[in-house]
Order: structure tokens, then C-alpha cells, then sequence
């Protein structure tokens, strides 16, 4: 059996000199190292705005190019896509996706491990920024926004955690006898530490208005706020917190649906930039086709999903022919090879979500005028004519289609809204002959479960 190096507990041991070596050798990506004898050094890590920045940017490119939310062919936007039905495998030999594709996800998958690990990983080294912060005395320049970062991508990390694997440890120290003795906590209490940490952030971090967006500000943290209180159903908390977003915010929804993913796009909240000038996104790379027979492409189901018209349909939906079969691909990324200057971010907040997010909580409220308001601003956007529903079932409902094809291929949004409308069931059986009613969770890795067995027991169907 396949045992990764980067466990909670491992990591317990990596943090600290990890920051260390990112501070002095310039580099981008974690190093899986032993306990240093000598853990005084890490601390001066901490003693600098200068060298905290720079924790930080580790991070972020950890997001971009390793964790979860990357672009890449094992971020969850791919992996879920997959496991929903967005995207359908054509390459047979990519065995550890087709897994995904045929949900029959063992807690031995390399990927379910990466997100596990990875995600937890992170976790620790955002732990380690704030209690280094906070033990910080000397008045260190932009304290309050630091800080701010760190609370809201320990929440941001916990948050797809919670979602792939339910239950879950929601870990806020570097303690080692703590973190390797953690037990799984409900969904409700983990969900109420990422509002208490997303509280704080929000509190702490300045409002930004430059066009870059590449770092959290006040406003990401309330875009992942509503997200949050929407997935708990909390629906006047998910009303307020969009609905103050889309007023006050430094945003506007970008009325050409060809330019929402570029990078100096209105609409964007928040976006991961290349790691090189002239780069642009892992997505490109990951779901532009340029010749015949891909591996993936778009499902059926989504691609009948469009309806007649939607601007959406002709910009975000590329397609590629042999001559007598045609493959259809995600679009909404348009470059895949680097360019002079980079003209593409990975987005991870933006504020078409936030409409809909406003929609769904003001038509669960039986608000409808206020709730077609905002789904219509979408709509109208894609070129459509405004819904005119005036029951509150029908237009949740139609804010469901309409999130489908509004985020389809970004970061897991169609597998989440399966998830917690219960819909998961009924509406991937019928092409999924191997779903089940416990896939809705992933399985926690075997080795995670090997070294603390505090984490059992297992998600029920593994």
C-alpha cells in the first residue's frame, strides 16, 4: 500500500524549518524534511513583515500549482468535475481519474491522499504564521493584514476539506501532541470555527481597490463567508453578507462574458497569479484542446444544459474535430502557452457567484422579486431573457441550472450543490451505474487512518 510522506503528523514536523528554507533558498514549494534539532532559527521568521510576506506567498503558490484548488489535472475543479457530471474521461489509461469518473474511489487513491495531505498541510504552515504573529512583540508593519491572510486561508483550506470528507479535525495549532491525537468533529462545529475565523479575517483585512486582486482582502473573506452560510442554509447571513459585497464592493460584473477571466477583469475577487511574467493559468494548459481526441471533454448532459442563445455556450465552450467526431472542451481559460505579459489569473472568487449565492438565499427567504433581481443580472449578462417565475420552488430551481452553467469547471461547485441540496443521488445514478448514497463523501486516506485511529471510524460505503 502507498503511503505518502505528508500527513498531519508529518507535517507537525516540517513547519517551521520549512518557512526557514523558503525564507533563504527563494523557494516556492514545501520541503519534507525531519524535526530540526534546532527549531530558534524558525523563529526569526516571524520577526520580519518582509519574510512573513514571503511565508505567505508560499502558500499561494501552493494553492496555484499543488493544493486543492489548483488548475491542474489534480485540483478539484478537474478531479470533481469527474466525479460529478461535468467532465467525461476518453483516455483509458489514466486509471487513478477514471476512479473518479466510475466512483469507485478507494481510501488508498494517491488523489484523495493529495487532497488530505496537501490540504492539512497548508493548514499547518498558516498555523505557524499566525502563532509566530501573534507571539510577535515588536510592532510589525501591517500586523492586522497578515493575520488577516492567515485566518482566511485556514477557513478557505477547511472549507473544501469539510466538503470532500465531512467530518473532519479542524486543526488551529502547531502542537504536535495535539494534532496527532485529533478526532473528527461534526460538520456544524466545524462549520461554526471556519465563521469564527472568517469573523476575524474580515475584521482585520484592509479593502483593496487595485486591479491585481492577488491577495484576500476584507471583501474575499465576505465572498467566503456567504458561500459558507449558504452551504449551512443559513439563508438572511447569506443574503446580508452577498448582498453588502455586491453594493459596497469594489466590483462590477463584467457585461462581456468573453472577458470575465482575463486578468484585469471587474468582476474578480480574488486570483492566483502565474509564477512567472508572461505566465498565465494551470487551467489553460489543463482543459485546452489544440488537437483531435483528448482526454476529456465536456458531458452531454451539461452541454444540453445551455439553452438556445446563451453567450456563455459560444465563449466558454471550445470544440475540436477530426472531421467526423467533434470534442467539446471548458473554455473560459483561452491560453494555454505563455504570452509577452500574462493576461490570465486562476480566479477563485468572483462576483457572479456572489449574485447567484443572493438569489438562492432571498428565494429560500420567499423573496422573489429581490431574488429574480439577481439571478436576471446574470442571465441578462449571458444574453438570455429575464425569468419570470413567481414561486419560490420554481426559482430555486432555476438558480440551480443556472449555477450549473455559471460555474461548471470551477473548483467543484457542481459537486458541492448536488451535495447539499441531497440531489447528488437522483441525479448522477442515472449515468453513474456505480454511485451510491455514501459517495457524496470522499474517503479519508487508510494511512491517515493507520497513524491516528482517532479519525475513525472510516466514511460509511469504504
Amino acid at each position: 500500500m502507498k503511503k505518502t510522506n505528508n500527513t498531519i503528523q508529518n507535517y507537525m514536523y516540517l513547519g517551521t524549518f520549512a518557512l526557514f528554507i523558503l525564507v533563504y533558498s527563494s523557494c516556492e514549494k514545501f520541503v519534507e524534511v525531519d524535526l530540526p534539532k534546532d527549531q530558534i532559527t524558525g523563529e526569526a521568521v516571524f520577526q520580519d513583515s518582509g519574510t512573513i510576506e514571503a511565508a505567505l506567498r508560499n502558500v499561494y503558490a501552493e494553492l496555484r500549482d499543488n493544493a486543492l484548488t489548483t488548475g491542474e489535472s489534480y485540483g478539484v475543479s478537474y478531479l470533481m468535475g469527474h466525479y460529478a457530471d461535468e467532465l467525461h474521461l476518453l483516455d483509458p489509461n489514466l486509471g487513478s481519474i477514471s476512479f473518479f469518473e466510475g466512483n469507485n474511489v478507494l481510501p488508498t487513491n494517491d488523489f484523495v491522499n493529495r487532497f488530505w495531505d496537501r490540504g492539512y498541510g497548508l493548514i499547518y504552515a498558516v498555523n505557524r504564521i499566525i502563532e509566530g504573529i501573534e507571539n510577535n512583540d515588536d510592532g510589525l508593519e501591517g500586523k492586522d493584514r497578515l493575520l488577516g491572510e492567515a485566518y482566511f486561508l485556514r477557513a478557505y483550506l477547511h472549507f473544501y476539506l469539510v466538503n470532500l470528507f465531512g467530518p473532519i479535525p479542524y486543526i488551529d495549532t502547531t502542537d504536535y501532541q495535539t494534532n496527532t491525537t485529533v478526532s473528527r468533529m461534526p460538520q456544524a462545529v466545524v462549520y461554526q470555527q471556519l465563521e469564527e475565523d472568517l469573523l476575524e479575517a474580515k475584521a482585520l483585512l484592509p479593502i483593496y481597490d487595485g486591479p491585481d486582486r492577488a491577495r484576500p482582502g476584507h471583501w474575499t473573506a465576505a465572498a467566503l463567508l456567504a458561500r459558507t452560510y449558504l452551504f449551512q442554509e443559513d439563508w438572511d447571513k447569506a443574503a446580508e453578507e452577498a448582498g453588502r459585497l455586491i453594493v459596497e464592493g469594489n466590483f462590477e460584473l463584467e457585461q462581456q462574458v468573453g472577458e470575465i477571466f482575463l486578468k484585469g477583469s471587474r468582476e474578480t475577487i480574488w486570483q492566483l497569479t502565474p509564477d512567472m511574467m508572461g505566465g498565465n493559468t494551470h487551467e489553460g494548459r489543463t482543459y485546452i484542446v489544440e488537437q483531435p481526441l483528448p482526454d476529456t471533454e465536456l458531458t452531454q448532459g451539461l452541454l444540453d444544459s445551455f439553452e438556445a442563445g446563451d453567450a456563455r455556450r459560444l465563449h466558454w465552450v471550445g470544440a475540436v474535430s477530426d472531421g467526423t467526431t467533434v470534442w467539446y472542451f471548458p473554455f473560459k481559460y483561452k491560453l494555454a502557452a505563455p504570452t509577452e505579459e500574462t493576461l490570465e489569473c486562476s480566479v477563485l472568487f468572483r462576483l457572479g457567484e456572489l449574485y447567484l449565492i443572493a438569489a438562492e438565499a432571498q428565494a429560500a427567504m420567499g423573496n422573489v422579486s429581490e431574488s429574480l433581481g439577481y439571478l436576471n443580472a446574470i442571465r441578462e449578462r449571458a444574453l438570455l431573457p429575464p425569468s419570470e417565475l413567481t414561486d419560490s420552488a420554481g426559482l430555486m430551481e432555476a438558480i440551480l441550472r443556472e449555477r450549473r452553467i455559471e460555474l461548471f469547471t470551477e473548483h467543484g461547485h457542481r459537486f458541492f450543490d448536488l451535495k447539499r441540496k441531497g440531489m447528488a443521488t437522483e441525479v448522477l445514478r442515472p449515468t453513474k451505474p456505480n454511485w451510491d448514497l455514501t459517495d457524496a463523501l470522499l474517503p479519508v486516506p487508510e494511512s491517515e487512518l493507520l497513524i491516528n485511529p482517532n479519525l475513525l471510524p472510516q466514511n460509511e460505503g469504504y
